[in-house]
């Protein structure tokens, strides 16, 4: 059974912090991702890395993928 994890790190911002995306997004890095708070403010960021890590335990297999974001600052 494969079993995944998802914590996307938002470098900067009014979104800073780390959160667990449980489920996961398909994200590329370079691409953009509009966030918007309760208050209706927008927030753009850019993927700027992208790692996943394997972990084979013979049946079962941990994926962890890890987001970080920054402002996209135009």
């Amino acid at each position: 059974m494969i079993k995944k994890a998802t914590i996307a790190t938002f470098n900067d911002g009014d979104y800073a912090g780390e959160y667990d995306w449980t489920g996961g997004i398909p994200l590329t890095v370079g691409e953009e991702i509009i966030i918007v708070l309760d208050n209706h403010q927008k927030l753009a960021y850019i993927l700027s890395d992208k790692k996943t890590t394997l972990t084979d335990n013979g049946q079962d297999q941990e994926v962890v993928t890890e987001y970080s974001f920054n402002l996209n600052i135009q």
